[in-house]
């Protein structure tokens, strides 16, 4: 869930009247445009939707009336409430949610199909691991078993059972009539993963009850997407890749795919419904109160999101313990990364929020007793207001020292403690670290998220992170000489929209190729690459591996973590590993050649996974994702006859989930949840038989990033204790070979039967090698023996009615905004309202501004269509124009004034992205015309004879200009962006903007039009610094009627003082030119108030026509320019000082002395003159301004 949500709405109306009406003062007002990217539509979707678990008294308002929640919660009717106080119910001493039996009499789940349970199977509906004892919890984390491996699972369709919770209420107690369940919206090809998420929605949503003791009232929205390509593509909110699911505060809308996983589906889907049971549980309370305001918007976002976290991992889950474990003993104090204050927020951080906010939940319910977090939402509305006879609360630290006895002080410094034990306790008894590890050379500092090595291991693919633009790129290095990388790719350009840094390795090595899977169009593609390697040792000598004597464990810092001091460990000493360091200098050549590109898309395919060579190289297996929403195992082999280019071929073929794959000399081994207890186990195949698969793993675990190494060993990683291992299957037993205190992924061959692989030390995945000596056998774990998989749930959508988007019951107000004012001047306002479907692909737009009387109303009502790849609008406009008028040029050359021009009538627009870079949009304006003078326009309009008499000129101008005119407009725009933006802007990527625009008046046989281009391209040069080149040109044609541009001095020309409304900024022409360096001064510079310090170098050129193109050069400015930018969270404060240069230009210098031009400006992040933007209106594409919807996204 995202707490933007709820504020993006107020945002809206205040972004809305920036970008649709300022003050009305040019016709084209100039400042540098982009195109910006564009959400494309890839797919249809025929949706449907079924109510789950609905009670028939249950509030469905959020799910089917027009209305939406805005600012405060209104208070409910009682019997529509949830109760004050759920009933009580007496709770047990276990650790771990309890079993609930299936009893007479309690059938509750309204909507489930006849004869079945609450989780859509016959039988008891098992919540949780009942045989998990007191000692569950006896460090608070998961239970230690004798084999060191976790412990069996009981209920075998609860694949989070492991994990230790307070014991649950039954939730059977507390289902009534009101019962508010799920509105499930999903689309009818992907029925059948319909079917089985619904099973796991009613499992989730019956086991949260327990755990909050409290059902809730009001049916939420749960739209439902088959893959995670599909999902992106949503207009429901602002998406990029990394985010899984998505829950709004606002009106309950909650989203996600399937992902093909049913174990990933299942935790993700029970993390946002965790989000849904907690806003329903604190509104509920708030509102029986009569209190006003959201206790929810009052908590830190690392307990929102970490108790969701901790509700849908059960607890504390291996991954989270080794994180909060490796900021603990492997601070980064530079980064960051560093355990502070219990209380400290830092939500920007996914680890931070996520994971850490995990763990400070599960201390809570372990130190200050199980229930402690319900109990911390049942008083959460003491934070608004007084509450149950207890006076209100001034902020969260307040509510946690009320309810648990401690000040803050005494609670950070219980977490410390308690936080070090369970650290403490694992590094210590842990034999290998980065002492034993090699560490690549060179890759302290970056963020390496994937690694895959050739046969030889003398070759390895990197996959890494840039963290100040966004973008994954892909290299090759011989780890010989790991400094001199080769660029392969990187995301973020056509051809390769994203190289998938959330599915892990998605890239493989055979001795002469390179095979990497990339999203295109939609879908994804396997490019696959030639790969010449050569090394030369330049001297004869050994390598250098020197490793130093294990260092003592480091010294605890007493009393850190209190009062702002860090947590963790301050080593006395810190080791030196040995790293991976040959000696003497090897001469390394890396050469890429032809590249071939497959179209899985051809083939039936949505997404590839974990590519691997076959041994000889010369096919590839990979995990493919259908349409039908399987994840099964492929075979992939080049074919030039192939209409497509190659074959692909099933291996597997079922309802069960594969992972990841790898090939060895035996076959094809990969993971998958075809098992009883619904872990991921190690399997084995011939491609030559399918049909003869081969189970090597059966315990409960996962087994993940198997690698079959040369030699016939098969290894992969598995969770062991909060620690992620090496471990061994041979001979139906897993050995288990690595002690570490994180954990290593990624596994790949190395040289001398070592292995390659990621380990994780201080927030980074960090290349390192295994040497062979390291692989020991630590403890060996016999195979129990194997069960029939499961049967994967699912639940009948019989009764599912087509979803009516035009229908008025799902349609939603979006919240008006608006202001109003008047006085001698006139009366001035603006109107801005939307309403939009419950899936937001339908859109109603209004936008009206009064400019001083009725008279000069600006404005527009449009319908906009988003549903498909091609986007589309139609709708009614008034547009206003303020004009320097020359139509009187030839009895009064010398005069100038401003006249007022308002074209109203009906507009069209249509726009088909080609993919989310490149664009081409069409609009069309039909409507009348007609020119008028204000009152005080009126008074201008004169000139003065040669005896200085003045001469109303009025009545001429009138005669030639009155009357209401038929016109017509047309616009075309090409648009190409791949723009990458950072905290501070745009810092890499180039973009193109070319648009021409023609008007035609056939009565009066007048025809205009414009013609503009805009492009720039920005280079990085390290960290945020980078430089950019700018600029623009425009020009008009046609008679007096022709459109006239008027300079943002601000963002074009800063040598021309702003506000000089005269020939220096106002013609017919135009070209600008920037070029500029900007760089951070973050490191040197903090001011308590501001977010970001940047200083700017650049200089300015070009200039403007009134009547020629000619007449730019004659009025050319060149001016130097330094400054300062200020961030203000999202506004950005530009304080730049300019010098106009004198260079000979016929009109001289813009200010008459070339002294320096001071330029202030305000911009928001990301928008280039919005402040400037004179009419929105004069431009009547629906597309000009972002479309991908209403008050939810600007891009």
């Amino acid at each position: 869930m995202t707490r933007r949500t709820a504020r993006g709405a107020a945002l809206w109306g205040v972004l809305m009247a920036a970008l649709c009406a300022d003050s009305v003062q040019a016709q084209v007002y100039v400042y540098p445009r982009r195109p910006n990217k564009s959400q494309v539509r890839y797919y249809d979707f025929n949706w449907k939707h079924v109510d789950i678990l609905v009670g028939p008294d249950a509030d469905t308002s959020k799910a089917d009336d027009l209305k939406r929640r805005v600012g405060p919660t209104v208070v409910s009717p009682p019997d529509q409430a949830g109760p004050t106080e759920a009933p009580h119910v007496p709770t047990g001493e276990s650790g771990t949610p309890t079993q609930v039996e299936q009893g007479e009499g309690q059938g509750v789940g309204f909507g489930a199909a006849q004869g079945e349970t609450l989780d859509g199977r016959s039988g008891a509906a098992e919540i949780g691991n009942p045989e998990a004892g007191p000692e569950a919890t006896a460090d608070g984390g998961t239970p230690q078993v004798p084999d060191g491996g976790v412990p069996d699972i009981v209920a075998p369709d609860v694949p989070f059972a492991t994990r230790t919770l307070p014991p649950p209420h039954d939730p059977r107690t507390l289902l009534g009539r009101t019962a508010g369940g799920v509105r499930l919206y999903f689309y009818e090809r992907e029925r059948e993963v319909a079917e089985r998420a619904a099973a796991l929605i009613v499992r989730s949503y019956v086991y949260l009850v327990g755990q909050f003791n409290y059902v809730p009232t009001q049916t939420f929205p749960y739209i439902l997407y088959s893959s995670y390509q599909e999902f992106l593509q949503t207009n429901l909110f602002p998406l990029q890749e990394g985010v899984l699911g998505v829950t709004s505060p606002v009106d309950l809308k909650l989203t996600l795919p399937y992902f093909g996983d049913h174990e990933l589906f299942e935790e993700v889907s029970a993390h946002e419904m965790a989000h849904q049971f907690t806003i329903q549980k604190i509104r509920s309370l708030t509102e029986n109160a009569e209190l006003f305001g959201d206790p929810l918007q009052l908590m830190p976002l690392w307990f929102v999101e970490g108790l969701a976290e901790y509700y849908a991992k059960r607890g504390i889950d291996d991954e989270a313990e080794m994180m909060v474990r490796d900021i603990v003993i492997h601070p980064d104090f530079g980064l960051g990364y560093t355990m502070l204050d219990f209380f400290e927020d830092r939500p920007f951080s996914v680890l931070w929020t996520y994971k850490v906010g995990q763990v400070r939940c599960a201390f809570l319910e372990e130190t200050y007793g199980q229930g402690t977090i319900q109990r911390i939402l049942e008083d959460s509305p003491r934070l608004v207001g007084d509450f149950r006879g207890q006076a209100a609360l001034n902020d969260f630290p307040s509510l946690l020292a009320r309810l648990t006895g401690d000040d803050p002080k005494q609670i950070s410094a219980r977490f410390e403690a308690w936080l070090k034990r369970r650290a403490y306790r694992t590094y210590l008894s842990s034999q290998q670290g980065t002492q034993t590890l090699q560490p690549l050379e060179g890759f302290d500092e970056a963020f390496v998220d994937a690694l895959a090595s050739s046969p030889d291991g003398t070759l390895i693919a990197l996959r890494w992170l840039d963290l100040d633009t966004g973008a994954s790129r892909l290299t090759l290095i011989d780890p010989r000489a790991p400094t001199d990388d080769t660029f392969v790719a990187i995301d973020g350009v056509p051809g390769v929209e994203s190289l998938h840094p959330v599915w892990g390795r998605n890239f493989a090595l055979s001795n002469g190729a390179l095979a990497w899977v990339a999203e295109s169009g939609g879908s994804d593609v396997v490019y696959w690459q030639t790969v010449e390697h050569e090394a030369h040792e330049e001297a004869p000598a050994k390598p250098e591996r020197v490793a130093p004597a294990p260092a003592p464990p480091p010294a605890i810092a007493p009393g850190a973590g209190v009062n702002g001091s860090p947590i963790g460990a301050v080593p006395t000493s810190p080791p030196q590993p040995d790293r991976w360091r040959p000696e003497p200098e090897w001469d390394v050549r890396i050469r890429l050649g032809a590249r071939q590109r497959f179209d899985l898309a051809k083939k039936g395919l949505i997404a590839a996974y974990s590519p691997a060579f076959s041994p000889d190289g010369r096919r590839l297996a990979l995990i493919g994702f259908d349409p039908s929403g399987r994840r099964d195992v492929y075979v992939l082999d080049p074919d030039p006859s192939d209409p497509a280019g190659f074959r692909l071929t099933r291996i597997t073929h079922d309802d069960f989930s594969e992972r990841q794959v790898t090939w060895g000399p035996r076959g094809l081994v990969y993971n998958s949840d075809a098992t009883a207890h619904g872990r991921y186990n190690l399997f084995r195949v011939d491609p030559a038989h399918p049909g003869e698969v081969a189970r090597l793993t059966t315990e409960a675990r996962d087994h993940l990033d198997p690698v079959a190494l040369a030699d016939g060993r098969v290894l992969f990683t598995a969770w062991d204790r909060g620690r992620a291992d090496v471990h061994e299957v041979r001979e139906g037993t897993v050995i288990r070979r690595t002690d570490v205190t994180t954990g290593l992924f990624n596994l790949s061959p190395g040289p001398n039967q070592g292995l390659w692989a990621l380990y994780h030390h201080a927030g980074r995945r960090k290349p390192v090698f295994v040497p062979a000596r390291m692989l020991e056998t630590l403890e060996s774990l016999p195979q129990p023996a194997s069960a029939p998989p499961r049967t994967i749930p699912q639940r009948a959508l019989a009764d599912a009615q087509p979803y009516r988007a035009l229908s008025p019951r799902n349609w939603e107000l979006g919240p008006p905004f608006g202001f109003i004012g008047g006085g001698t001047g006139g009366i001035y306002g603006q109107v801005v309202a939307s309403a939009s479907d419950k899936l937001r692909n339908h859109a109603l737009l209004l936008n009206a501004a009064v400019l001083g009387s009725f008279e000069l109303t600006d404005g527009y009502l449009v319908y906009l269509n988003q549903e498909h790849r091609l986007t589309w609008g139609t709708g009614l406009f008034s547009s206003l124009v303020f004009r320097l008028d020359r139509t009187l040029a030839d009895i009064a050359p010398d005069s100038l004034f401003v006249t007022t021009e308002r074209f109203a009538g009906a507009l069209g627009s249509l726009r088909f992205p080609f993919d989310q870079f490149v664009y081409v949009q069409g609009d069309v304006s039909v409507g009348a015309v007609n020119y008028f003078a204000t009152d005080f326009q009126r008074e201008s309009i004169t000139t003065t004879d040669a005896g200085g008499n003045v001469i109303d000129l009025f009545p001429e101008w009138s005669k030639r200009n009155g009357g209401v005119r038929f016109q017509t407009e047309a616009t075309l725009r090409f648009g190409y962006d791949t723009i990458r933006y950072s905290v501070g802007g745009p810092i890499d990527g180039s973009s193109f903007l070319l648009e021409g625009t023609g008007d035609w008046q056939p009565f009066q046989h007048e025809t205009f039009g414009t013609l503009r281009l805009d492009a720039e391209r920005y280079f990085p040069i390290y960290g945020r610094t980078h430089f950019f080149l700018r600029a623009g040109f425009g020009t008009t044609f046609g008679g007096e009627l022709a459109r006239q541009f008027a300079l943002s001095t601000f963002d074009t020309i800063r040598g021309i003082p702003y506000g000089a409304f005269d020939h220096w900024t106002v013609g017919r022409h135009f070209f600008f030119s920037t070029a500029e360096l900007q760089v951070p001064l973050n490191a040197l510079i903090r001011v308590l108030i501001l977010t970001d310090i940047e200083a700017i170098a650049g200089i300015d050129f070009g200039g403007v026509g009134p009547q020629s193109v000619r007449e730019i050069w004659d009025q050319r400015v060149l001016s130097p320019v330094v400054g300062v930018n200020f961030g203000l969270g999202p506004l950005i404060l530009r304080l730049h000082f300019a010098k106009p240069l004198d260079i000979g230009a016929p009109a001289g210098l813009p200010n008459g002395n070339g002294d320096w031009v001071t330029n202030f400006s305000i911009r928001i992040l990301g928008y280039e003159g919005l402040f400037d933007r004179r009419s929105a209106a004069s431009s009547r594409g629906l597309h000009e301004r972002p479309t991908t919807f209403v008050g939810e996204r600007f891009r």
